[in-house]
């Protein structure tokens, strides 16, 4: 049985794809530049809307959320939530405002769709850029996380907080660790999950942890599986040469080759179904499986899935990465590899039969300097099928780079599935730990609609799984002398923060000037501002 669940990410909320996000505003619907401009650039006016939806009990405060009006429901619904307009914050504040918005949201949405159980809602760090939190961000950052848990189980919904600083997000993953210990977090997951994402979380935060993403990781986003992309890819053609064929009876290479020809036929090259194949998978807005891989540290990742979304998640969680092979990499940069082309060069995508062969022809030379990477490395394999050919190639060349006697050989990975196949497990045993997220596989006598239930079941528990590994990859403790984050500090933080904060005011001479060097580095990787003033307000515990 599923229970909601509070996921927390670092990413943009615009590029987000949920069913609803809070909008911060006040009683005079006054609205920030940041979400404004970004609704400009789509040509849709926002702040016009916003003020044609808000009646008269919004803007005496008697409510304090509602829903944006004649809103194109194709996008997440803004849900305008008031922040106090006294300043005024406390935790009975927090509860206040964030039930609003979700009961506003719950008021208007439509029942869940096919890819989640639960209605997803994503909220800001609220009330930190002018609700009167920004002093005490550590305390509101706390509130925050009780209420989104309250709300979440009391509504039925799941809701993920949406952070754009790295000392908040580091903040709140440290806070969820610790309520782990006192059996609050991630209860919806077995013992067995609970104590492989530590494993993998700390593998990643050691940096030997590498992703590799199928295209289930894009599906929360409205990507299309292999098949849906063949079926709509007949679509842009005509198909009256081939009525006679039962498409159903090829395998996905030859489908695809048969598809290809006809587009070359009817059009007279490849470049049309080339863009076919990128418009049908180029999609605006990431899901929580893309977010939530982006915080993980991780020098490479790998990818055999055409769209962008992995990428924009990683530049939106401030871990930009170079794509490969469309770009030279930056020494010690972090890397993507993008194995099947990419939507931004329709022209490299592989799909067909044809570029399956030319593939290892044409890329062995970097095929090869991945393998050599990967020796070092363990594999998160996340959105595959264990039955898809491809994976079985990727994992035999993998394991063939390893010398035989490599203990790494036996167990060079982790594959994250939606069930438990006995059948798959006997193929990859010794060389893979697999890791359903389910029971069996939903067999033929389930009706489609509790087929669909199941695979919408293990697809979120896969989520929450990803959402504890990143939790405890979660690498870094700039929260520790950030301005305003001491109320989420534990004693012994708090009495090392002020320890910390009277060394970084220690004089510096000539002679001690290369190990201040090394120290004033670590004081900014632990948050400290030089330009902040730290008063006795934040620098003590709640």
């Amino acid at each position: 049985m599923t229970t909601p669940h509070v996921f927390v990410t670092m990413a943009d909320i615009l590029n987000l794809e949920c069913d609803a996000w809070l909008l911060p505003t006040d009683s005079y619907v006054s609205i920030r530049s940041y979400w404004l401009s970004a609704h400009d650039e789509r040509g849709i006016d926002l702040q016009q809307l916003a003020k044609e939806s808000c009646g008269r009990d919004f803007r005496t405060g008697r409510r304090f959320a509602q829903a944006v009006e004649k809103w194109d429901h194709q996008s997440p619904l803004p849900i305008l939530t008031a922040v106090p307009d006294d300043n005024a914050w406390g935790p009975s504040v927090v509860g206040q405002r964030l039930e609003a918005f979700v009961q506003a949201a719950k008021e208007v949405l439509p029942a869940p769709d096919l890819r989640r159980p639960y209605p997803l809602l994503a909220m800001p760090f609220f009330g930190t850029a002018g609700g009167g939190a920004g002093q005490h961000l550590g305390a509101a950052l706390r509130d925050i996380l009780a209420s989104a848990s309250d709300l979440s189980t009391r509504y039925s919904v799941d809701i993920v907080l949406v952070l754009r600083d790295r000392s908040a997000f580091s903040l709140a993953q440290k806070l969820r660790r610790e309520a782990r210990i006192h059996s609050t977090g991630w209860a919806s997951l077995s013992p067995r999950l609970r104590d492989k994402a530590v494993e993998l979380g700390e593998k990643a935060k050691a940096g030997h942890l590498v992703p590799f993403l199928g295209a289930g990781v894009s599906v929360s986003a409205g990507a299309p599986t292999w098949g849906q992309l063949l079926d709509r890819l007949r679509d842009g053609i005509d198909l009256s040469d081939a009525a006679d064929v039962d498409f159903s009876r090829l395998g996905p290479l030859d489908h695809a080759s048969v598809l290809e020809q006809m587009y070359v036929d009817q059009n007279g090259s490849r470049a049309k179904f080339e863009n076919a194949v990128a418009d049908l998978v180029d999609l605006p807005r990431y899901g929580l499986a893309p977010a939530l891989l982006a915080t993980l540290p991780s020098a490479g990742a790998i990818t055999l899935n055409y769209d962008r979304l992995f990428e924009m998640a990683c530049a939106d969680a401030q871990k930009p990465r170079t794509v490969l092979p469309e770009n030279v990499p930056t020494v010690g940069g972090e890397w993507l590899l993008k194995l099947h082309g990419s939507v931004s060069k329709p022209e490299t995508i592989v799909l067909t039969r044809d570029d399956y062969l030319g593939f290892n022809s044409s890329r062995a030379a970097l095929s090869a300097l991945v393998k050599a990477h990967l020796l070092t490395h363990h594999l998160l394999f996340v959105g595959f099928g264990l039955a898809d050919d491809h994976f079985h190639e990727i994992v035999h060349d993998v394991r063939r780079a390893l010398p035989s006697n490599d203990p790494a050989r036996q167990q060079m990975g982790t594959v994250l599935s939606l069930f438990n196949e006995p059948h798959q497990r006997l193929v990859w045993s010794g060389k893979l730990d697999i890791l359903p997220m389910a029971g069996r596989f939903p067999d033929d006598k389930q009706s489609e609609e509790e087929r669909n239930a199941a695979r919408q079941g293990a697809g979120r528990d896969m989520e929450i799984f990803l959402d504890m590994t990143a939790a405890y990859a979660a690498d870094d403790h700039s929260y520790l002398l950030a301005p305003a984050y001491t109320q989420g500090l534990s004693e012994d933080e708090v009495v090392l923060r002020r320890q910390l904060l009277a060394l970084a005011k220690h004089q510096q001479t000539p002679a001690t000037a290369e190990v201040w060097g090394v120290i004033s580095t670590t004081l900014t990787n632990l948050g400290f501002d030089p330009d902040a003033t730290y008063t006795d307000r934040n620098s003590h515990a709640n």
